[in-house]
């Protein structure tokens, strides 16, 4: 009988008792009493499907380390946090071996994302399980999705990574870390086997949140970038696009861009607002653009109902805006609690907007006025407009031209926001938090991932091609190919995916996230690093690693010289 190294560490606690009582074999006999113990669990399709479930959960806490951060985006091209002192990757100096976030990052890679999807691979060998073959390939091969999609995150935040591959019978302490390239080989096996033993997508709602075949092809696509990128290697840009068009041509099953409105269309707004808006990113409501789409449901135990908080992380702390009479803005059904952790840089919310026709940027994608709501004012009803005085602070200017002594703070209290993170909120607006479902696969982005294949590979005319499928649904004006580059392409990505994207993986896998943070977040530019390019191993880990040298990235304490 196999064992878990809990059982392990079990047992040895018996045997010290053992020295001091006296005890039979039969006494020693491990029996699993829990019935969810995995000899007792993983004896039938619907046990495996329990750790899956597992799996979806894990993934879901994976996309914020606490609902007052979000550091796949601060500390970024895209945004800074909008806090006065260092957290949140505003101070990278503070980024060290002990810090909280790489910690929380490498423990729910290994100790819950790992473990589980290892135990799925390891136990569905068991030749005693009652399942089919296709039920055990599409087990394995959605535990083999989630254990490649942790890899390609821990990669692209620590570079190369120690590799387990099946589940630890007895405790390890010789780990040692795989190179990059290693690691990136390793995720490309398990997403080959994904990519050919997933279903097709279905729209049956009981099924939304499920990782189909399309999820596997598009993180594929991803992956073989990194490949060529890291060996030289041309072949890989062309596996990318073809891994890319299998989704784009209904090979994994029917996917498209959103173009018509759909879901609430009572709701002031256009078609790409709808994509966002509150139980509108599932098939069933008529989208078919979602890849994978994480579940967060309102009174569902369990299903981290209040924990889609992208809304008090990414919008302007406007309650805090003080008019003349000493009354504020209120926080309403219309503009929820937000708090302005995340501000976004001048690059995400002006720069990069090169067409006034971009419907990304419309004011019901990109909000932009604010007015005075509190009824007990005078000012009720009042357009917000600022003038910027000779002490460079922003000033309440009134309805008549005359600007007030009353400043307001553009920085952390009134910016103008991506509506993107809108919704309905059954909690109460002072929550500030929405039970809407999370992208992390859309359509749109296979397009750009092709489009970036085609780029390495020097097709600039292709490149530009599907780029202008993204614009085009926007009604954006086409790019030209000779306007096509790799910052381009990470433009047109803030353009598309903000919010969305975990922008920090993304310029780590493309070797800009040094470059283009110095260059456009203003708050780093006295504490960034070239080394910062990627994350330290933390401390715990390297401490507990007694058997082996787990060896520091380069430029931390610890690290060799």
């Amino acid at each position: 009988m196999k064992k878990s190294r809990y059982i392990v560490l079990f047992s040895t606690l018996i045997l010290l008792l053992g020295t001091q009582v006296s005890c039979s074999d039969s006494y020693l006999e491990e029996k699993p009493m829990d019935k969810f113990s995995p000899e007792n669990l993983l004896t039938s399709k619907k046990g495996f499907e329990t750790v899956i479930y597992s799996l979806h959960n894990f993934a879901r806490s994976g996309l914020f380390q606490s609902n007052n951060e979000d550091v796949m985006n601060t500390g970024t091209d895209v945004a800074c946090s909008g806090v006065t002192d260092g957290r949140f990757f505003n101070d990278y100096s503070l980024i060290l071996p002990e810090h909280a976030t790489p910690k929380f990052y490498w423990n729910w890679a290994y100790q819950k994302m790992l473990k589980d999807a290892n135990l799925v691979v390891t136990r569905a060998e068991n030749p005693n399980v009652s399942w089919t073959e296709d039920e055990k390939n599409a087990i394995v091969a959605e535990a083999k999705f989630f254990r490649a999609y942790t890899y390609n995150i821990l990669v692209n935040l620590f570079g190369g990574v120690p590799i387990v591959d099946k589940e630890e019978l007895s405790p390890r302490f010789d780990y040692t870390r795989a190179s990059r390239k290693e690691v990136l080989e390793f995720i490309q096996k398990d997403l080959e086997f994904a990519a050919q033993y997933l279903p097709i997508v279905t729209s049956d709602a009981s099924q939304d949140g499920r990782i189909f075949r399309a999820a596997a092809n598009h993180l594929l696509s991803e992956v073989y970038i990194s490949l060529g990128q890291e060996t030289g290697d041309q072949s890989f840009y062309d596996k990318s696009i073809a891994a890319a068009t299998a989704v784009i041509d209904g090979s994994c099953g029917e996917y498209a861009l959103v173009k018509s409105r759909f879901g609430d269309t009572s709701r002031p707004g256009d078609y790409y607002s709808d994509l966002f808006w509150t139980n509108q990113q599932n098939r069933a409501s008529g989208n078919k653009e979602g890849i994978w789409v994480v579940q967060f449901e309102y009174l569902t135990p369990g299903a981290e109902e209040a924990n889609n908080a992208q809304l008090r992380l990414w919008g302007p702390k406007i309650e805090d805006v003080t008019y003349p009479d000493g009354k504020k803005i209120l926080v309403c059904d219309t503009v929820g609690r937000m708090q302005g952790i995340i501000r976004p840089l001048n690059h995400a919310n002006y720069e990069i907007w090169d067409d006034p026709n971009d419907m990304r940027y419309s004011p019901y994608n990109f909000k932009k006025d604010f007015y005075m709501n509190n009824p007990d004012s005078k000012y009720n009803g009042e357009k917000l407009v600022l003038t910027k005085k000779d002490d460079g602070k922003m000033y309440i200017t009134l309805s008549d031209g005359t600007i007030t002594d009353k400043s307001v703070d553009t920085f952390r209290v009134c910016y103008p926001y991506f509506r993107k993170i809108e919704g309905e909120m059954p909690w109460g607006a002072m929550a500030g938090r929405t039970p809407n479902d999370r992208y992390i696969m859309r359509l749109s982005e296979t397009y750009l991932l092709r489009a970036e294949a085609y780029f390495h590979k020097g097709d600039l005319a292709n490149a530009a091609n599907d780029i202008n499928v993204v614009r085009g649904r926007a009604q954006a004006k086409p790019v030209q190919p000779g306007q096509i580059s790799l910052d381009y392409i990470l433009d047109e990505r803030m353009r598309e995916l903000v919010v969305e994207e975990p922008r920090r993986k993304t310029l780590v896998r493309l070797n800009k996230l040094y470059e283009r943070t110095m260059k456009y977040n203003f708050r780093v530019k006295d504490n960034m690093e070239p080394y910062h390019e990627l994350w330290p191993i933390p401390q715990t880990a390297i401490d507990a690693n007694t058997g082996a040298k787990l060896l520091q990235n380069p430029g931390y304490p610890g690290a060799a010289e």
